[in-house]
């Protein structure tokens, strides 16, 4: 899907066909009828090179102004918990309290308490990805999927009870995934239609991969 150089082709998305180019991903634009309102455009998807570190580092300058505006976010969260925790008596705040580190502390403290769950994460695979699961086992096993034999499904479902349990796994904050293991789920992630649930599967991976490439980093200094 991804011409040569820099350019790549926008294509029509289709759920469990259209794939991202080898060690590429798959940005999704989708759109979805209703009963009253037809889709505004079709879905597409193009394929597209991973953003690298290498990459955003030259940049710092220009992205230094939304961070600036996450930080200053993350401080008026802050004073808005303690004001609310101090039953509206809250009179002042220290520069401690809305330090860089401070806010640091908060982000994460908002990332966790909307954290994922296994039974989330269960519920969303049997509703949202099964189905596409099932059919990449089937042509990874060279089965047909439309019509495999008992011994066939058997087998197949077998692989799809052992995705559903490693995307399951990814509800542990220190769950830390092979990077076989984390490019077989971004071949999953990349057929699927994006959701809030793929978006923050995706973000959950890339953190992964960027850890194991500070340590490759390391192991290449020592």
């Amino acid at each position: 899907m991804s011409l040569v150089f820099n350019r790549h082709s926008i294509v029509p998305f289709v759920s469990g066909e259209t794939k991202a180019a080898s060690g590429q991903r798959l940005a999704k634009v989708g759109y979805k009828s209703t009963k009253q309102n037809p889709a505004k455009f079709p879905s597409v998807a193009v394929s597209v090179p991973r953003l690298e570190w290498s990459q955003v580092e030259p940049n710092m300058r220009a992205l230094m102004v939304h961070i600036g505006t996450m930080l200053e976010n993350a401080q008026d969260g802050i004073i808005r918990s303690r004001y609310e925790a101090s039953g509206g008596s809250l009179d002042v705040v220290s520069d401690a309290d809305i330090s860089v580190l401070a806010c640091a502390a908060f982000l994460v403290s908002e990332a966790e308490g909307d954290r994922l769950t296994k039974v989330t994460l269960e519920s969303w695979f049997d509703s949202a990805a099964a189905e596409t699961v099932f059919v990449l086992m089937a042509e990874k096993l060279g089965f047909t999927a439309t019509d495999p034999s008992p011994a066939q499904s058997v087998r197949i479902a077998q692989s799809v009870s052992a995705y559903r349990g490693v995307i399951s796994s990814l509800a542990g904050g220190k769950t830390m995934l092979e990077p076989k293991v984390i490019g077989n789920l971004r071949t999953v992630l990349d057929v699927l239609d994006t959701d809030e649930i793929t978006i923050r599967l995706d973000a959950r991976l890339s953190a992964m991969e960027r850890k194991h490439q500070e340590l490759l980093n390391m192991s290449e200094l020592l």
